[in-house]
């Protein structure tokens, strides 16, 4: 049996991507799992499978903590994984992100040779993020460049376009180890696009996900959608916001917006998204990391067979436009005639964008070591 270490400093609820993962590793007799994570403070139902995937979980760092104590939880963090395995001794290590990079170089020390390291990143991250960003994570980083991405048996980003950047980035490391893992949702979501009914005035729209007034286009679309008077419903589902968002969102006092400030739990998603038209994503994309980036709300819209509203500053998005996906200037929508007629509402997806498509690549890669 392979002994598999998944470590990931940020929530594990904060991230279906890899409760996803989580969800396909544990039907895998083959496999045993650790993980190591934070606990989420956002109030998401904390995940749990089953006894073959056992999750050891720290204090998460959050905006309010002083600068000694967010330290104290990352130092705690690094320890608690470190000797976890220790204890555990895996055979393969999947972490995520720099943040989590430290302790699996403290390990690697000890240990070089004894496992198979896989790396992914949910974000692409470039220099200049590093530069300007937490001195601990560039920290870590520094580890990462030196020792961990050469001795990496795969390292994974979303997208082809992010993986280009990031390999410009860092030219040394080997093209054979370099891997597009996509951010799909499971197979339990698909529809029958045929029991849909849809394109029924007021049309609905609906946005799943973070926000903020600074970097995405909330504002101009609830502006714009009131400008409507009742053609064009919104419902906002957000859990992750900064308060001035917050409480932009609260006070809007418009019969047209719904705000559910705590959101949708993840698996709830099908059920309650199949009431709506057209899914919203909303990001300027002022970064590489953005510009860059299909959403995991893109694919999760088409698995529901709802059509997609994107910002135009997303090229990332742009290969998979069609009949159901379409680009919009955000900051000069035209009337909402306009926007219906930029989608074909009887066109059903041909595409299948799902998780397990996507892990049977990791999958295989670890068993075959």
């Amino acid at each position: 049996m392979k002994k598999v270490a998944i470590v990931h400093f940020l929530p594990v609820e904060y991230y279906p991507p890899i409760t996803n993962l989580l969800n396909y590793f544990s039907l895998r007799n083959d496999l045993s799992i650790r993980v190591w994570t934070s606990t989420n403070t956002q109030g998401r139902i904390s995940y749990k499978k089953n006894d073959r995937t056992k999750i050891y979980r720290t204090p998460f760092t959050t905006q309010r903590d002083l600068q000694l104590n967010r330290l104290f939880k990352y130092f705690y963090f690094n320890c608690v994984t470190f000797f976890g395995l220790l204890k555990y001794r895996p055979t393969h290590i999947l972490y995520y992100e720099s943040y989590s990079a430290f302790p699996i170089y403290l390990y690697k020390l000890l240990f070089k040779g004894s496992f198979k390291l896989y790396i992914h990143f949910h974000e692409y991250a470039g220099p200049a993020w590093y530069e300007n960003g937490m001195k601990v994570v560039k920290l870590y980083h520094k580890y990462e460049k030196s020792h961990l991405f050469k001795a990496a048996d795969w390292i994974s980003q979303t997208n082809n376009k992010r993986l280009e950047l990031f390999h410009e980035d860092h030219p040394n490391i080997e093209s054979s180890n370099l891997k597009v893992l996509a951010n799909y949702p499971p197979k339990s979501w698909a529809v029958n696009p045929d029991k849909r009914i849809r394109h029924t005035f007021p049309l609905k729209f609906v946005y799943v996900g973070s926000l903020s007034l600074q970097d995405t286009y909330i504002k101009e679309f609830c502006d714009w959608v009131n400008s409507q008077e009742g053609n064009a419903l919104l419902d906002i589902y957000a859990y992750n916001l900064h308060e001035d968002t917050v409480q932009y969102l609260s006070n809007l006092n418009s019969s047209y917006i719904t705000f559910f400030r705590d959101g949708i739990e993840y698996d709830n998603i099908p059920a309650i998204l199949l009431g709506y038209d057209i899914g919203l994503i909303l990001y300027k994309a002022k970064t590489d990391n953005y510009k860059f980036n299909a959403s995991n709300k893109l694919f999760e819209y088409l698995a529901l067979n709802l059509c997609v509203m994107y910002s135009d500053k997303m090229l990332g998005v742009k290969p998979y436009d069609s009949g159901l996906v379409q680009s919009f200037n955000f900051s000069d929508l035209p009337d909402l005639n306009d926007v219906t007629n930029r989608f074909n509402f009887e066109l059903r997806k041909k595409e299948e964008y799902f998780a397990e498509n996507e892990y049977d690549k990791l999958y295989l890669a670890m068993i075959k070591d």
